[in-house]
Order: structure tokens, then C-alpha cells, then sequence
């Protein structure tokens, strides 16, 4: 799939629809780009001071994860946003609960004061939109709608 992936995202079409390589880069995109100088001690930055930076400008912050995530469990990540809402004296908005998508649970999502979001999306893994594509599309496109995921489902059409 890295061929297919790489091949796809240096698709003229494909970079203009995604705003992206907007200053035309004499390199083209990869997965792990060389460019990028990676070092042992970036996994243990601490990301939290930035993201409390982003909510206090009244940017939405949504952080998510796959269910099944064994590189980044849940756990971890709802402690660290419940912390981080908690030092930024945001309340809860929406209480954690399922949220929907096509008429099945999505997964799990809350929310604090209206600008920080924490969601899990059912069945994926690390890789969010690799494993479950259709749920992570309706959980970003509610994102950049400015929406919240939806917490009921329409009944079934079909008779049973």
C-alpha cells in the first residue's frame, strides 16, 4: 500500500484538492519523509501545553482514538484531555456517551466547554482512518462542519 498511498497524494489533483504542496516543494510527499528530521526523544514531548494554548485562542480542539489502539490506548489520552479541561476549569458539555454514525455506534465521545472534544472511534486501531475510513469521515467532516457527532440514530427503514 505504500506505493498506492505515495503514488495517490503526489497527484497534482489530489495535492489541490487537500490544499496541500501549495508552494510547490522540489521533493515529492512520503509516508516517512526524510526531510522531517526525527529524533528518539520527539514521542516524549509534551504536547499538552499546546494544546491549551490552541483552546485558549478559542480554536475547537478534537482529539481522538481507536478503541483498539495499542500504540496510544484510550485510556490514557481521555485521562490526559480530562486533565487538561479540568486545568482549564472547561466543564463538561457533553457527557461521555455513544455517538453514531449509519445508524451504528461510531464510538464514544465528550465534550468540554464547547472547545475541547474528546472521541473514540469502534473497531480502529491506531491508524484511525485505515481501519475504519467511513467512521473517521463522518467524525472529521462533523469536525471541520463545526458539529457535534450525533448522539442518536434514525430508526431502521427496513421492516424487520
Amino acid at each position: 500500500m505504500s506505493f498506492e498511498r505515495s503514488l495517490y497524494f503526489n497527484l497534482p489533483e489530489v495535492q489541490k484538492a487537500l490544499h496541500a504542496n501549495r508552494t510547490n516543494l522540489p521533493y515529492k510527499w512520503s509516508m516517512c519523509s526524510p526531510v522531517l528530521n526525527y529524533s528518539e526523544t520527539d514521542p516524549k514531548i509534551n504536547i499538552l501545553p499546546i494544546l491549551k494554548r490552541i483552546v485558549k485562542n478559542h480554536i475547537p480542539v478534537w482529539v481522538l482514538s481507536g478503541d483498539q489502539d495499542s500504540v496510544v490506548p484510550l485510556l490514557g489520552s481521555r485521562t490526559l484531555i480530562r486533565e487538561l479541561a479540568h486545568e482549564l476549569q472547561y466543564k463538561v458539555t457533553v457527557p461521555y456517551g455513544a455517538w453514531f454514525h449509519k445508524g451504528q455506534v461510531g464510538g464514544w465521545v465528550t465534550e468540554y466547554g464547547n472547545l475541547l472534544t474528546f472521541a473514540t472511534v469502534r473497531g480502529a486501531a491506531h491508524m484511525v482512518p485505515y481501519a475504519q475510513p467511513s467512521r473517521a469521515l463522518g467524525l472529521f467532516s462533523a469536525f471541520v462542519r463545526g458539529s457535534r457527532l450525533p448522539n442518536t440514530t434514525r430508526p431502521s427503514l427496513m421492516n424487520n
